[in-house]
This record gives structure tokens, sequence and C-alpha cells, in this order.
């Protein structure tokens, strides 16, 4: 009975992907860091406001492409890449100097720590 009642409640993986997952909440944490920091470009970002481009973004490819390029800036603009894989399971991928770093230690950089 709980099966049949789920089975239209269970999100697909394209759904997911849209959704939530290692690469979506990192990103999204970068975001709220950015706008944390006053960086530009990152004001209307609000969990709680249906109209925020934070839940626009959930089903606006294009939107969330600007975002992910927003965010890639910022880093680019401290010599760092950021790969946005946008899965469910996949993580961000950070370099800086040709090597791997945490979203944490990319951060830092931003930080100039």
């Amino acid at each position: 009975m709980a099966k049949e009642i789920l089975k239209d409640e269970i999100l697909s993986d394209a759904e997911l992907d849209q959704v939530a997952g290692g690469s979506w909440l990192e990103f999204t944490a970068d975001m709220l860091d950015a706008q944390k920091r006053g960086i530009p470009g990152f004001e209307n970002l609000n969990l709680f406001d249906p109209n925020s481009d934070l839940i626009k973004m959930i089903g606006d490819n294009k939107l969330r492409q600007q975002y992910v390029d927003k965010v890639g800036a910022v880093f680019a603009s401290h010599g760092i890449t950021m790969k946005y894989n946008g899965k469910f399971l996949e993580a961000n991928v950070y370099t800086y100097q040709g090597k791997q770093i945490t979203r944490e230690q990319a951060w830092k950089i931003v930080d100039g720590k």
C-alpha cells in the first residue's frame, strides 16, 4: 500500500539532478557564500521567497547556467577553476595552480587566507 501511495511522489533521476545533490548543494552553498561576502550579482537568493532566483533556477536551466557562470567567474578571478557537474551525486571540481582543492580551500583563496 505504501508503495502505491509513494509511487507518484518519487522523483526521477532527471528531476533529482535539477533539485539536489552533491553538485547542486555545493553550487547553492557557493552562491550563498558569494552573497554573504557581498559579491554583486547574488542579491536575489532567498530559500523562503518563491520569487527568488534560487527557487526559480530549479526549473530554469538558462537561469541556473547564468549563476553557474557567475560563480565560476568569482573563482576564476582568483585563479581557481570550478567544474559544475550538475549531477545528483557528483561533486564539483575546484582546481588551483594545477591541483584539485576542496570547496572550502577555494573560498579561503578567495578570502585571501
